[in-house]
């Protein structure tokens, strides 16, 4: 299947585009300005309700169970430290879940750029380069899927440079250098929403991409947006795997 009107999914960078979502000229200052962002600030509210709630229920359950301890009523025990156990494992995750976060919003732009290194087995100094490559104008912008969805499912558009390719999956820019690039499937992925008294089984696909060192990128996408980037990559990468644009299981 070849995609007509490609630019529709694969647009080149352009000064607007650049003033609206890269300000600073940086993917990364624009990462982690997002990242202290208001959608953070909610996060952190309302992980922080439910921290102090499990607390509270903590604070209420041990005290019950000292009481049941007072009054000898053994049948009841049980329960108590159970009930007990549950909040204490409660506040536990929304704790870590609270401190991952702030750590996440406190890291510089340098800490990020080392974290994308890891991520794509490259260099600092090539992320900084596809950093670079990102603002010029031969850039292409992977719109994957439409702006409507793109807005309800948080998925940001990607961005392919002269020598990089980079993908937001789960909202983290993932870089990888085009030269090691294996792999590029689409996949269909399945998961299950609770209608009334039924689980019905619902769908999304992804572009996935592999190094030969077996370092991944990932964004959810829409077939038609997926085959434009399959067919571009193809043309850079020699010897890329697509499966043929097929649509393979998750």
């Amino acid at each position: 299947m070849t995609v007509q009107n490609k630019e529709t999914y694969l647009e080149n960078m352009n000064e607007e585009y650049k003033k609206k979502y890269y300000p600073e000229g940086s993917v990364f200052k624009a990462h982690k300005k997002a990242m202290k962002g208001v959608n953070a600030g909610l996060g952190l509210f309302f992980m922080g309700v439910f921290l102090a709630g499990s607390i509270a229920g903590l604070v209420w359950s041990v005290n019950r169970t000292l009481e049941i301890v007072r009054d000898k009523e053994e049948n009841m025990l049980g329960m108590g430290i159970g009930i007990s156990v549950f909040f204490l494992l409660l506040a536990a995750v929304f704790g870590a879940a609270i401190f991952f976060m702030t750590k996440d919003i406190r890291k510089t732009v340098d800490e990020w750029i080392r974290v994308a290194a890891k991520a794509g087995g490259l260099g600092e100094q090539e992320i900084r380069e596809f950093d670079k490559q990102a603002m010029e104008p031969d850039s292409l912008i992977l719109n994957h899927l439409g702006k409507l969805k793109s807005f309800t499912t948080g998925q940001k558009r990607g961005i392919l440079t002269r020598d990089y390719i980079c993908l937001y999956g789960g909202n983290m820019p993932r870089v990888l250098k085009l030269s090691r690039l294996t792999q590029a499937y689409i996949n269909d992925n399945t998961y299950y929403v609770k209608v009334g008294k039924t689980r019905k089984q619902a769908h999304y696909l992804t572009i996935n991409l592999m190094t030969e060192d077996k370092k991944t990128a990932w964004a959810e996408t829409s077939r038609e947006a997926a085959r434009a980037l399959q067919e571009e990559l193809e043309s850079r990468c020699p010897g890329i795997d697509t499966a043929g644009g097929s649509v393979l299981p998750g």
